[in-house]
């Protein structure tokens, strides 16, 4: 038997935790997007429900909606890079513990194996490294690419939340508060790394 008991055991309890790890990601931004949503029901029925004295102007009321699609939009970007930044550390997680297994099993049949098999063995393991090498280049990639969107994103919300008028400005300041706790549940993900 190439690997023992507690090994698999313990790449067990690793599988297990990574898989717990994404479904905590994938829960916790279900409750971030429910949140979005009530948030912009609510929001919307409080417009309908102020008394209306005449039509507003249109520019008024066009960059109202702009300043808020825009937060809105940007804290919807938030949750789905969150999730998806905490998901590819948990897939690289569950790709090391694999690759581990893998690299004992064939470390283990390495010894125990004649030497005209030896090349083969010592080949597969580089194989394993290189495409593990591979993986956390991908991952690291789309944590940049996440970030870079989130970044280019607030830059081009920033104009037209300055833009918004006063009038406005009492709804974007309600959304405000979501919005900074989703930074700081993204800042504890990258925690994880």
């Amino acid at each position: 038997m190439y690997l023992s008991s507690s090994e698999i055991a313990l790449g067990h309890q690793h599988t297990l935790n990574n898989f717990q790890t994404a479904s905590a990601a994938c829960v916790s931004a279900s409750e971030r997007l429910t949140d979005l949503f009530m948030r912009l029901s609510r929001s919307q029925l409080d417009h309908l429900a102020r008394p209306q004295s005449g039509l507003p102007s249109s520019g008024l009321w066009l960059s109202g909606i702009q300043s808020q699609s825009a937060v809105l939009l940007g804290e919807l970007l938030h949750i789905i890079g969150d999730t998806q930044q905490t998901v590819i550390i948990a897939a690289a997680a569950q790709t090391r513990v694999l690759d581990n297994l893998l690299v004992t099993t064939l470390e283990r049949a390495r010894n125990t194996s004649p030497v005209e098999v030896l090349p083969a063995i010592s080949s597969l393991k580089q194989s394993i490294e290189q495409t593990e090498q591979t993986l956390t280049s991908w991952a690291d990639a789309a944590r940049q690419s996440v970030a870079l969107l989130e970044s280019r994103f607030g830059q081009m919300a920033e104009p037209a939340g300055e833009a918004a008028p006063a009038a406005a400005g009492e709804e974007t300041e309600a959304q405000e508060a979501p919005a900074a706790k989703a930074r700081s549940s993204r800042s504890g993900a990258r925690n994880l790394q």
